[in-house]
């Protein structure tokens, strides 16, 4: 149950705490209290969309704290899951902060979580119910999530999903392979001619390097020659040259090797030396000897390759590396172009296999539904029948369509005003009073099937009045008795309010020039004067005082 709530700073309310007791509770207070605040406020605290807007004038802050407790088994382990166990004392607070800048901060306990997880907490402890949702049962496409809700179909629904969006996935790949396919012929010899030149060419890796290297060194052909013979004659050729310079060292030195053992060593270095300036003169040899005519059909050979393979960069806009991967690319497009049949047969045998799946899931869900429906309807009925609807007719009313993302159901909630007549859409029979009062039923149905901690009406009175508006009122009293539910319900029936077992007065009054609403909790004496003001208006006599008294006591022998 929701055992307190604080608010700081919303629209009128400066700074309020309220405290609630089990079972059913009521809040009451003139049009423009600010009765509507505390539904603000609970829906700030269950992640709605933060509103600056919600902020009072000249604050810079909108903050809510919600205090839970008494959790039961099932929701305690969900809770567990999510993260957000009670803490030692079996308290479980929420909380939302709304800063002037537009910026909001979400808190389970002291830890600070987004608003989508302070969502899903709370989801599971608290159901506000407006009277836009009221008004919204008037449209057909809420009535199967309501049905769902009632069934439990989640994890069927969810396993459905799954299956459908594999279904659709594949159906788009088959789409897309046959205009690919269509479009083959065309491609085929694109890719072809593209592939032609390209085989042509007969690129190899690191190639372009090489011949840029090659390209560099012919171009340099008659300085190489030369440089290297002139090289040559210095180390090996000419007289005086490096090499029969060693060579005579060598020679001197040779006589020495008894008398100077050092000598030895010396001897095996020159030696080294002396091959390594043959090796590399026979090299310069070779540079040398370089034809000046040759080297020039070999450069004509290199710029021929390396003007084709220019070409095929600017016609395909990229570089070296990027030719060889089209190559590639194109090479194993048109082997898919070639397999496309094959793909097409194989997506449309695994497309038949999921529809086949999908039809069961789907068949599954329904069954599910309609069951849920049949009884959905009798527990409906045996409300509305306690909510002085005694002959109106109920039924849900499945229609099967192609498979869609929730199933292959649609739903539609069919009622007759009157015994005898026969069934029709809600929306173009019942009136503000009977919708307020189908969801009430619809509420009471759900309450059992999800077990939700806290119920929150807002004025689901709306347009009952008299027996009528009392017979709502034990309807929301059973519930929150019968279902183990606290509710708290927003209202201006004083027939609801002499039904509370908890009464919250809303009120405002100006404080230093500015307006503020406030929250308390009324003892016995300040019930009677509350509900007489709802009977009687602004002159509450001693007659209205007496009525109110006798609706109370009426209240507390209904029950």
């Amino acid at each position: 149950m929701l055992s307190s709530l604080h608010i700081e700073n919303v629209a009128l309310i400066k700074e309020n705490t309220l405290l609630f007791g089990g079972g059913f509770t009521v809040l009451t207070g003139e049009t423009g209290a600010g009765k509507s605040i505390i539904i603000d406020a609970l829906s700030l605290l269950c992640g709605a969309r933060s509103d600056k807007e919600l902020i009072r004038t000249g604050e810079s802050y909108a903050y809510v704290e919600g205090c839970f407790e008494g959790f039961d088994g099932d929701t305690a382990e969900k809770l567990s899951a999510l993260g957000a166990s009670p803490d030692e004392d079996g308290l479980l607070f929420l909380s939302r902060r709304v800063s002037a800048d537009g910026r909001s901060t979400a808190r389970i306990g002291d830890r600070q979580v987004p608003s989508s997880r302070l969502r899903t907490v709370a989801e599971l402890l608290l159901n506000i119910h407006g009277q836009q949702d009221t008004l919204l049962l008037a449209d057909k496409t809420r009535h199967l999530p309501l049905i769902d809700s009632y069934a439990g179909t989640g994890a069927l629904l969810a396993e459905y999903g799954a299956v459908y969006e594999r279904y659709v996935s594949t159906a788009k790949e088959i789409e897309k392979e046959k205009a690919a396919a269509a479009d083959s012929a065309f491609r085929r010899e694109m890719i072809e001619y593209k592939l032609g030149s390209l085989k042509k060419a007969h690129l190899k890796p690191g190639e372009e390097e090489e011949l840029l290297r090659d390209r560099k060194r012919l171009r340099a052909a008659e300085k190489i020659a030369s440089g290297a013979s002139g090289a040559y004659g210095l180390l090996y050729e000419e007289d005086g040259s490096a090499g029969e310079r060693v060579y005579d060292a060598i020679s001197a030195l040779s006589p020495l090797k008894d008398a100077l053992p050092e000598t030895e060593e010396l001897l095996s270095r020159l030696e080294s030396i002396k091959c390594e300036i043959e090796d590399i003169a026979d090299t310069l040899k070779r540079f040398a000897e370089t034809d000046a005519d040759t080297a020039a059909s070999q450069l004509d050979e290199v710029e021929t390759r390396l003007y084709t393979i220019s070409e095929l960069k600017r016609r395909f806009g990229t570089d070296y590396e990027g030719l060889l991967s089209a190559y590639k690319g194109l090479q194993a497009e048109l082997e898919g172009i070639e397999t496309s049949g094959e793909r097409i047969e194989q997506l449309e045998a695994e497309l038949a296999k999921t529809r086949e799946e999908m039809l069961a899931r789907a068949e599954a869900l329904s069954a599910a539904r309609k069951s849920a429906a049949k009884r959905l309807e009798e527990s409906v009925k045996e409300s509305l029948s306690q909510l002085d609807m005694p002959s109106v007719g109920f039924r849900v009313e499945f229609t099967r369509i192609q498979p869609r993302a929730d199933g292959c159901d649609e739903a539609e909630i069919l009622i007759s005003p009157n015994a005898g007549e026969e069934p029709k859409p809600l929306s173009k029979i019942a009136s503000g009073g009977e919708l307020a009062r189908i969801m009430l039923a619809f509420k009471t149905a759900l309450a059992e099937a999800e077990n939700t901690p806290v119920l929150v009406f807002d004025e689901i009175d709306t347009g009952i009045s008299g027996s009528t508006a009392q017979k709502t009122g034990l309807s929301l009293k059973r519930l929150s008795a019968r279902a183990g539910t606290q509710v708290l319900c927003v209202t201006h029936s004083a027939q609801i309010a002499a039904l509370a077992d908890t009464h919250l007065l809303v009120s405002k009054r100006e404080e230093g020039g500015r307006t503020k609403s406030f929250v308390r909790a009324l003892d016995s004496a300040g019930r009677v004067e509350e509900i007489a003001r709802i009977i009687g208006g602004v002159n509450v006599g001693e007659a209205t005082l007496r009525a109110a008294e006798e609706l109370i006591k009426d209240a507390k022998e209904l029950v």
